[in-house]
C-alpha cells in the first residue's frame, strides 16, 4: 500500500502565508515596543494586522510564542557575531561589540526594543540570550585585563552596556550622526582614554 500524498502547496499560497507572518511579527514588534509584551492583547496584533484571530492563534497559538518569533533571529545573530569577537584584541573587540549593536539597530530595531522592555528572555531564548551575554562579557573582562575600562571591572562594563546600548540607540534615532554619537557615547562610558 503507497502511503497518501500530501496536496502540495501552490506558490502563491506559500508566499500568502509568508507574507501574512511577517506582517502579523512586524505589528506585534511595533506594538510590543511601544508598549511592553504585558501591556499588548492578541486580539490587537491580529486586529492591526489584519487578520482574523484564528488567523494569528494558527501561526503563533500563544503571546510567548509570538516574543520567541520576534526575538529568536536577532538574539541568534547577536550570538553568532559575539562568538567572532572571541580572538579580538580588547580595543578591537569593544569596536566590534559597538558595530554589532548598531547592526543590530539598523536591521532589528523594533526586536531591541522589546528585548530591552521584558525583564528575562522568554523560555527557549534563555540560553541563547546568557550564550550572548557571556560572549559580551569575554569581551569585556579581555579589555579589563588590558587596563583599558574606566571602571576596571568587565562585568561591570558589561552591564552598563547592557541598561544603556539600546536607550541611546533610541535617543539618538534619526540625528544625522547617530552611529558616531552612539559609539563616541559608549566609548567615553567605558573606556579610559
Amino acid at each position: 500500500m503507497r502511503a497518501a500524498r500530501r496536496p502540495r502547496t501552490s506558490p502563491r499560497l506559500a508566499r500568502r502565508r509568508a507574507e501574512t507572518r511577517e506582517r502579523i511579527l512586524r505589528v506585534a514588534a511595533a506594538r510590543f515596543a511601544a508598549q511592553g509584551v504585558d501591556e499588548v492583547r492578541l486580539d490587537e496584533i491580529a486586529d492591526d494586522a489584519d487578520v482574523a484571530r484564528g488567523t494569528l492563534y494558527n501561526y503563533f497559538p500563544t503571546k510567548e510564542a509570538l516574543v520567541i518569533a520576534i526575538l529568536k533571529p536577532v538574539l541568534e545573530l547577536a550570538e553568532r557575531k559575539v562568538q567572532g569577537m572571541a580572538d579580538l584584541g580588547p580595543r578591537r573587540g569593544v569596536d566590534a561589540l559597538l558595530a554589532l549593536f548598531l547592526e543590530l539597530w539598523r536591521s532589528h530595531a523594533e526586536p531591541l526594543r522589546v528585548v530591552h522592555r521584558i525583564p528575562q528572555p522568554l523560555g527557549e531564548l534563555a540560553a541563547l540570550h546568557g550564550t550572548f551575554l557571556q560572549g559580551v562579557l569575554r569581551v569585556f573582562e579581555r579589555s579589563a585585563r588590558a587596563g583599558i575600562l574606566r571602571a576596571k571591572d568587565g562585568a561591570l562594563a558589561a552591564r552598563i552596556i547592557g541598561r544603556v546600548a539600546i536607550p541611546l540607540l533610541e535617543l539618538y534615532d534619526g540625528h544625522p550622526r547617530a552611529e558616531a554619537l552612539f559609539i563616541e557615547s559608549v566609548r567615553g562610558l567605558l573606556l579610559d582614554g
